[in-house]
């Protein structure tokens, strides 16, 4: 239910403006609602306090609270901006050409608290800092993606790529153990429903639902998402930085089996084909950032 507020809340924005294309700014890096700090902070505010109440069951009162954690820590705010980008496209005759498009961007900016900011923000006591430091344990990360429903254990497993497909270079290889297909690329494009040119910031690549998703090169993870179906419209999704600036961001996920801070090889199985968040069918959405885009 809150999950499907903070989208009305999202789609309230879209609505609010008109706009060619939207762009995500958060102060972490995340688009997601780390649900696991939320979930913390609001057990240890409420059965924490001098007069603590259950928090095992959740009455019209534990709700509002819950709610009131929930927007505390994940504030929303917006922008517009005009953009203009030089785009090579085919003509009429086949011919490529540049062309310079406008568009009106709209981005929305997301503000995430950590619970250390919250302790602070509600004057927590000893022992409702005591109960938040037990709950936002870094071994506690498994835990609350299992709970929440969107982490499973992984085996580690190093799969062999299902092309011989590479991009940025060579440094990354194709990301899943099947070749897939296809079905949006990355960059801009005459958008096959509105005949406009768009951009697409990753690729989206057709695959059953369940296909093991891997690792494009060696690299830490730095997000995650295991805890918000949503995820700013990513579902649930991992973040790896590969150096240099080269990171890869893998969305639409059906499960993760990495947490955030792990060491993973190329071809290792970090999480599954699905539709979460904003898909319309089971897909890997690849984005690569800092390096070139797909071949």
């Amino acid at each position: 239910m809150l999950n499907e507020e903070y989208r009305d809340q999202l789609e309230e924005i879209e609505d609010s403006t008109e706009y060619d294309r939207q762009e995500i700014e958060s102060n972490d890096g995340s688009y997601a609602i780390a649900w696991q700090d939320v979930l913390a902070v609001f057990a240890s505010q409420t059965a924490g306090d001098a007069n603590g109440a259950a928090v095992a069951y959740l009455d019209a009162d534990n709700v509002d609270r819950l709610r009131t954690v929930l927007w505390d820590m994940n504030e929303l705010d917006w922008r517009t901006e005009t953009q203009t980008s030089e785009v090579e496209q085919t003509n009429e005759e086949g011919e490529s050409e540049t062309v310079m498009i406008t568009e009106t961007v709209l981005i929305i900016e997301l503000t995430h608290h950590t619970p250390e900011k919250m302790r602070e923000t509600y004057h927590f006591t000893d022992r409702q800092n005591e109960y938040l430091t037990l709950l936002s344990g870094e071994d506690n990360a498994t835990l609350w993606g299992e709970l929440l429903g969107g982490f499973v254990q992984g085996s580690g497993d190093v799969m062999t790529p299902g092309m011989d497909t590479v991009f940025a270079d060579g440094v990354l290889q194709w990301p899943l153990p099947i070749a897939g297909t296809i079905t949006s690329p990355q960059g801009y494009r005459t958008d096959p429903i509105t005949g406009e040119i768009s951009y697409h910031s990753g690729t989206d690549i057709a695959a059953p639902e369940g296909t093991p998703i891997l690792a494009a090169a060696d690299g830490t993870v730095t997000i995650a998402n295991a805890t918000d179906s949503w995820g700013g419209s990513y579902g649930y999704y991992v973040k790896i930085d590969h150096g240099s600036g080269l990171t890869t961001l893998y969305a639409h996920c059906s499960s993760i089996c990495v947490t955030a801070g792990q060491q993973v090889k190329s071809g290792q199985v970090i999480a599954y084909v699905g539709q979460t968040g904003r898909a319309t069918g089971p897909h890997l959405h690849f984005e690569i950032q800092g390096g070139a885009n797909v071949n």
